[in-house]
């Protein structure tokens, strides 16, 4: 096993349990966002002509013009798929770019680690041999957002100094 996939595997626990957190946000933050969809149709529109005046008005509630066309219309049931498949899609890209950084500081050897859990994600810190030399590997992450503040997201930061 090459040394960077021994730094993930060590925060694979941590991991997971933000993963399961943010998988259920994410589909507690579709379910609302459908309903809230499905309550804006059914609500009296201003019309112009042929045009609704409101549209940004529905995009906000949504959560923007995409998640608008995708939840409207459709039973909670396929809501939560929607939002099991995105959750996984941003946990994939998150495992992609924290593996492609680690691999290309050319890690030899974890001298040591510390992996700090908070309410809100996590700060994992490793004392590394590289091919340069020892190096500092930081990875912080975050779960943000909400519904009526951005969308719910990670932000994960790997810095390798």
């Amino acid at each position: 096993m090459t040394v960077y996939k021994k730094i993930i595997k060590d925060l694979e626990s941590v991991l997971h349990q933000f993963d399961t957190e943010y998988t259920r946000k994410k589909i507690i933050d579709y379910k609302e966002k459908r309903e809230a969809i499905n309550n804006w149709w059914k609500a009296p529109k201003k019309i112009e002509g042929t045009r609704y005046t409101d549209w940004e008005d529905l995009y906000r509630v949504a959560g923007g013009k995409t998640l608008s066309k995708n939840l409207y219309g459709i039973s909670s049931v396929m809501a939560v798929d929607f939002a099991l498949k995105d959750a996984q899609a941003i946990i994939n890209a998150r495992n992609a770019k924290m593996a492609k950084k680690l691999e290309q500081s050319e890690i030899t050897k974890i001298i040591d680690k510390n992996i700090e859990v908070n309410s809100d994600g996590f700060n994992g810190s490793f004392s590394v041999e590289t091919n340069k030399g020892r190096k500092l590997v930081r990875i912080n992450t975050i779960i943000a957002g909400g519904y009526n503040i951005q969308a719910l997201h990670y932000r994960t930061l790997v810095k390798v100094a």
